[in-house]
C-alpha cells in the first residue's frame, strides 16, 4: 500500500487519507460521429484489469465540427487524456479516435502508457496516391461505414426493420452528418502514410478485420511496416465496431495482450499486473 493521498494537522492530532489499491486507468477515445458511451460493454469486460474512463470528444454524435478550426484532433485527445483524475496506463481507441491517437503520438507526445490498443484504425497506403479517384471511393467507403454504424447502434431493432426504414434513416443521418464529417475523416486518413510512427515505442495492439475499408489490401500491412513495435491481429470474423459487435473477443485479445506487454517490456515498467485466473 502506498503513503496517504491526502493529510493534515487537525487539533494537534494528524488525520490523514489513504487509498486501497486499485486497477491501473485506462481512457478510451471514441470514432467519429460517435458516443463515449459506445464503450459500455468492453470496458465492463475489462474492468477485472483496467479502471476505464471513456472520453467524450467534440467529433460526437451531432457535434459541429467547429473544433476543426480551434484544434487539430491530436491536440483534443491530448486535453481528454489530461482530464482523466488518475495517470493513464492503457489508451484503447477506434477509427478516427486511433488515428488522432496516432497523430498526437507522432507529434512528439510521450505519456508514459504501459499499452495501446488501436481498433479498426484507418491507414493510407504509401503506393496509393490521394487523387480524385481515390476521394470519390472514400465518399463511398465513408457512407458504407457510418450505416454499418448505424446498423450496431440499433441492435436487434435493424434485424426486423423495413429495409426502406433503415435506408431512409441511413440517408437522414448522412444529410445530417454533412460533408464536414467525410472532410474530418479523409484529412486524418489521407494524412496516415505521414506520420513519424517508428519512434513510438509503446506496445501496441492493432485490432481489425481483413475486410476493414481502413484496413483491407495492403493498408494494414503498411500500417505494421511504419509502426514496427506494433503487433497486428486481423480476423475476419470483426467488424469495424467489434468493441460493441464483439466485446468478449476483443477484451479477451486486450487482456492477453497486456498479459504479454508486461512479460516483455521490461523498459516501460509496467503497473499493469498479469490476469490471475482461477
Amino acid at each position: 500500500m502506498s503513503g496517504p493521498v491526502n493529510e493534515s494537522t487537525l487539533f494537534g492530532e494528524e488525520v490523514a487519507v489513504h487509498r486501497f489499491a486499485s486497477p491501473p486507468a485506462a481512457a478510451f477515445v471514441h470514432g467519429l460521429e460517435d458516443a463515449w458511451d459506445c464503450w459500455n460493454q468492453l470496458a465492463g469486460r475489462l474492468a477485472v484489469r483496467l479502471r476505464g474512463y471513456p472520453l467524450d470528444l467534440p467529433w460526437r454524435t451531432g457535434g459541429s465540427y467547429r473544433w476543426r478550426s480551434r484544434g487539430a484532433a491530436a491536440q483534443w485527445v491530448e486535453a481528454g487524456i489530461g482530464l482523466v483524475p488518475d495517470p493513464v496506463s492503457v489508451v484503447v481507441a477506434h477509427s478516427f479516435g486511433a488515428n488522432a491517437v496516432l497523430q498526437w503520438l507522432a507529434a512528439g507526445a510521450r505519456p508514459k502508457l504501459d499499452a495501446l490498443v488501436l481498433l479498426s484504425p484507418f491507414y493510407w497506403p504509401p503506393s496509393q496516391r490521394p487523387d480524385w479517384q481515390a476521394f470519390d471511393g472514400f465518399r463511398e467507403d465513408f457512407a458504407t461505414v457510418m450505416t454499418m454504424g448505424l446498423r450496431t447502434r440499433l441492435g436487434a431493432r435493424a434485424q426486423t426493420m423495413d429495409p426502406d426504414v433503415f435506408n431512409a434513416m441511413a440517408r437522414k443521418m448522412l444529410d445530417g452528418m454533412g460533408p464536414q464529417a467525410f472532410i474530418a475523416l479523409f484529412d486524418q486518413y489521407s494524412a496516415a502514410t505521414g506520420l513519424a510512427l517508428q519512434d513510438i515505442d509503446i506496445p501496441t495492439l492493432i485490432v481489425g478485420s481483413p475486410h476493414d475499408l481502413g484496413l483491407a489490401g495492403e493498408r494494414a500491412e503498411a500500417l505494421k511496416a511504419d509502426l514496427p513495435v506494433a503487433e497486428l491481429h486481423l480476423d475476419p470474423r470483426l467488424s469495424h465496431f467489434s468493441h460493441v459487435d464483439q466485446p468478449d473477443e476483443v477484451a479477451r485479445l486486450i487482456l492477453q495482450f497486456l498479459d504479454r506487454a508486461a512479460a516483455t517490456s521490461p523498459g516501460h515498467a509496467p503497473t499493469t499486473q498479469p490476469l490471475q485466473r482461477s
